[in-house]
């Protein structure tokens, strides 16, 4: 049986609804089949604690990082940091007034604050593959991945990319626009990517196969993405994404299970923390 393709959503979190994390901390949820992403602002000195069944990344994009506490450890999370949180609790304080991004397969958050977009997972997707079972890793507490310092595979120039259990990440960076001539339409067979827009704005083309049926036929989209949104991409839809304007783009493409691909070229950077 052939399923209709989705054509793919645009979830602007900063138009999504807010929930409060105490006195001086949001948070804004949205979501894909298998995955969670959470915008969570905070002034300084500001906390709440994190709580899954598995593990979290938190991702530190600013100059502004956090203090973390897991157990008996505490860890100073610098700006431009990624942190591997593992399952369980972990209390985290703001050092300054910025934004922090938690990304966790579905099943592992233990609260629940439904997703902006939770209607359009009322029914689950055929087409996406189920996520399986999280790997283990080898390295016990919470490990911290300074962005600045992980390097992108020769292949894949643009991209810095790291993995938890359950998913792995594109760390998209660049100034100013994006080569138009050089851009990099595909599509995925039976994955979804969340792309979240963290600096600058960015403009994402998506394209519908045609099929025999021509009754599902779709137009191509355009879609302006600003800061603080969540482009969620289904199987089979043909995508690219141009940042637009001339200052600073960041994007981080989501993957849940970890993209099987990139692991066999040994293309993501802490793959050894992980048993195969």
């Amino acid at each position: 049986m052939t399923h209709p393709i989705r054509p793919g959503s645009l979830v602007p979190l900063s138009d999504t609804p807010e929930h409060r994390l105490g006195e001086d901390a949001s948070l804004r949820r949205a979501r894909g089949q298998n995955f969670v992403v959470d915008w969570i602002e905070g002034a300084a000195g500001a906390s709440f604690v994190s709580r899954s069944s598995g593990e979290a990344m938190l991702i530190a994009a600013q100059d502004s990082g956090a203090s973390l506490k897991h157990a008996r450890a505490e860890i100073v999370m610098a700006g431009r940091t990624i942190a591997i949180l593992p399952a369980g609790e972990t209390a985290v304080s703001f050092a300054g007034s910025s934004t922090l991004i938690r990304l966790c397969g579905i099943g592992a958050l233990e609260d629940d604050t439904a997703p902006a977009n939770a209607d359009a997972y009322a029914q689950a997707d055929p087409t996406v593959a189920a996520p399986g079972a999280p790997s283990i890793a080898h390295v016990p507490g919470i490990r911290l991945h300074p962005i600045d310092s992980l390097k992108a595979p020769a292949d894949k120039p643009r991209l810095k990319m790291l993995r938890s259990a359950d998913l792995s990440i594109n760390w998209v960076e660049y100034r100013g626009l994006r080569d138009r001539r050089a851009l990099s339409p595909h599509d995925h067979a039976d994955f979804e990517q969340g792309s979240l827009a963290i600096a600058g704005e960015f403009l994402h083309h998506l394209r519908v196969p045609w099929g025999p049926d021509a009754t599902q036929w779709q137009e191509d989209r355009h879609i302006a993405a600003p800061p603080a949104s969540l482009m969620v991409i289904p199987p089979r839809v043909i995508h690219t994404t141009e940042g637009l304007g001339e200052g600073e783009h960041v994007l981080l493409d989501i993957f849940c299970p970890p993209r099987a691909d990139f692991l066999a070229k040994g293309w993501i950077a802490n793959d050894e923390d992980y048993e195969h």
